[in-house]
């Protein structure tokens, strides 16, 4: 099971046909952006794998001195083969190796043996990161008889994404503090698969590598750095020095060994003493290629159960005083390019995760894209972002309140309760979910509008659809919501005249274009 000679991977094809490959095989197919899935990748593993590949490559690209991505698998196999001179015997890609004092894929030696490997783990699902919180989400240990495959992407998942989960199973270097998450933030190309994404980002990191090198000149060996941390012996007590690594070093920070017991998988785990590697105090700010790093305090970002809803992306994309954006946001290329957004993690918690959050939907025009990055557009961007966020608020206030009216059956605002309120949350998600659909599509029109008159006009039809769409809602809720049939008609009457009043308030972010309230329908209801 080496994974430099062994077709032990599964792609599907642009044709439609799913082949297996080896890893050069697929760093082959890659390079030609022939790869539209791996099938047994599961979805919270995406991230950790495109990371896997794309610091690999640059590590082995940048120690054979280029920066054109090999076409062939014979020539990536050299490639790899070459950062491991020292095995003859490609220890380090296969997932099986009897001598434990020998690495093997992801699993670092144990020169005292296998003694103090005492956790026994059956299923690769139950190895991976994904710990749920009363185990609904995603069930565990489900997986009996995993394939190889399903083992590289949880030995990958567990060694360069896992945090802190009981003593001695310390968490990696690349997030703030053990109970954080690795999440990503990204640009790919709109029009590319997965591997002009992979391949859009090698590029970048090869390209960015002095860069980073400079930022952070008190943590990476310029040249020669230890890169591929599982070829190293680890006893549990001795840590990495940050100064001694690749700057796109990939870590491991558990002790694993992969075992056969008849033709099973079996992982035998050990605890640690310490984290494998010695940088708490940089709190996850460590340069790595898609993590924002926020501002305050200076630590990467952790992911909360939210994950990304519109307010979260405006401060990590727009919002330059609350965050830093990651590398991984830098593009270069033609104006007719689109770049889609890649917003992925694991919100982490203690001793369990909260959800995994993923968004692809969001597409993005090179001027946009690349304005991100200077900063007259990007405040433009930021300006009307915050706009866009008024616009929806006034609506969703206009909403919850006209639906508090009509939940207390028609009393004055002064009388209304929480509960009364309450009756309005399912209905105000509904309308965000519908601002959260257009929002970004909405802001670039509005930022790439040619004069204020059609910049009014995309905001207008934004507003029409949010007030149509509110109204709808508004109207549903008053059929829907518990009020004492005696004061049905009083509280329709009064909830409308409170709802578009306060739509239509002299003083609300709508004063200047009244013409928004004349349009009436709408189809976008979530």
């Amino acid at each position: 099971m080496n994974l430099l000679t062994d077709q032990l991977i599964r792609t599907r094809l642009t044709d439609g046909e799913v082949e297996i490959q080896s890893l050069p095989g697929v760093y082959a197919a890659m390079a030609q952006d022939r790869i539209t899935a791996f099938p047994a990748l599961r979805p919270h593993q995406r991230h950790a794998w495109h990371a896997f590949l794309a610091q690999l490559a640059t590590i082995a690209m940048h120690r054979a001195d280029t920066s054109v991505p090999p076409q062939t698998s014979e020539e990536w196999q050299t490639l790899l083969r070459g950062l491991t001179p020292d095995y003859t015997d490609d220890e380090p890609w296969c997932l099986i190796v009897e001598d434990p004092t020998r690495p093997a894929f992801m699993q670092c030696p144990a020169l005292n043996g296998l003694d103090d490997y005492r956790g026994r783990v059956t299923t690769p699902d139950d190895l991976d990161v994904l710990v749920t919180s009363k185990n609904h989400d995603v069930k565990r240990a489900i997986a009996q008889g995993g394939a190889p495959e399903d083992w590289i992407f949880a030995l990958i998942d567990l060694q360069t994404m896992a945090g802190f989960l009981g003593a001695g199973n310390y968490g990696i270097a690349r997030m703030n503090g053990g109970f954080s998450t690795r999440p990503c933030l990204g640009l790919a190309p709109a029009k590319g698969l997965v591997g002009a994404h992979l391949f859009h980002d090698v590029q970048r990191m090869i390209a960015r590598r002095d860069h980073l090198l400079e930022d952070y000149s008190n943590y990476y060996a310029p040249m020669g750095g230890r890169a591929l941390l599982w070829i190293e012996p680890w006893s549990g007590t001795e840590q990495a020095d940050l100064r001694t690594l690749d700057p796109y070093f990939i870590e491991i920070c558990r002790r694993v060994r992969l075992r056969l017991e008849g033709n099973q998988f079996v992982a035998w785990t050990a605890s640690s003493k310490s984290a494998r590697i010695n940088a708490k105090a940089a709190k996850g700010n460590l340069g790595d290629f898609w993590t924002p790093v926020e501002n305050k305090d200076s630590k990467a970002l952790s992911l909360s159960s939210v994950g990304f809803p519109y307010k979260r992306l405006v401060e990590l994309l727009f919002e330059n005083e609350t965050s830093n954006k990651p590398e991984s946001m830098r593009v270069e290329g033609g104006t007719g390019d689109q770049w889609q957004l890649v917003a992925r993690g694991i919100a982490g918690g203690q001793g369990k995760t909260e959800g995994y959050h993923e968004r692809t939907d969001i597409a993005f025009a090179y001027k946009t894209a690349s304005g991100l990055f200077r900063t007259a557009e990007s405040n433009r961007l930021a300006e009307i972002a915050k706009a866009q966020i008024e616009e929806i608020s006034e609506v969703t206030d206009a909403l919850r309140f006209g639906i508090a009216i009509a939940a207390s059956g028609g009393k004055e605002p002064s009388d209304l309760t929480r509960s009364d309120r309450a009756h309005a949350t399912p209905f105000v998600r509904r309308l965000e979910a519908v601002a959260d659909a257009q929002f970004f599509s909405v802001l670039q029109d509005r930022f790439l509008a040619e004069d204020g008159t059609d910049a009014a006009r995309h905001r207008a039809v934004f507003a029409s659809l949010l007030i149509c769409t509110a109204r709808k809602l508004h109207d549903e809720a008053i059929d829907s919501v518990p009020c004492a049939s005696i004061h049905r008609h009083r509280a329709r009457a009064r909830a409308t005249s409170a709802f578009e009043g306060r739509l239509r308030r002299a003083n609300g972010v709508f004063k200047d274009q009244p013409e928004i309230f004349n349009n009436r329908e709408t189809n976008n209801v979530g």
